[in-house]
């Protein structure tokens, strides 16, 4: 797999970590919102609240992001040496068809004579 598509991989992933990021902190937002108004928790509350809430989401976006850049990695790697022996046994398997026809090549000459 060449390098742009491993970057491409890798900031697809990066960006969906953010877009989940954005997506939870709004949630929270309009969560803690609705129990200061119904009178729940106070303003401070609120503001403490979500401040924990968002910090403990981003931590938890962090470590999912790491996670699946790990796996992208692995996978990676992983296809890149399925990659190289697959091209030593088509090397292989072309060398030995070669070697067939030199054979054959020669068969053909000694039989001419």
């Amino acid at each position: 797999m060449d390098k742009m598509k491993k970057i491409g991989l890798l900031g697809a992933a990066a960006l969906i970590g953010a877009g989940l990021a954005a997506l939870s902190e709004e949630r929270i937002r309009e969560f803690v919102k609705e129990k200061v108004e119904a009178g729940k928790l106070s303003k401070e509350e609120g503001k403490i609240l979500v401040e924990d809430l968002i910090s403990e989401t981003k931590k938890q976006r962090l470590n999912l992001e790491k996670n699946i850049i790990e796996k992208l990695h692995s996978s990676i790697k992983m296809a890149d040496q399925e990659l190289a022996e697959l091209a030593d046994r088509i090397d292989e398997v072309k060398i030995e068809e070669l070697e067939a026809e030199l054979e054959r090549m020669k068969s053909l000459r000694k039989a001419d004579k």
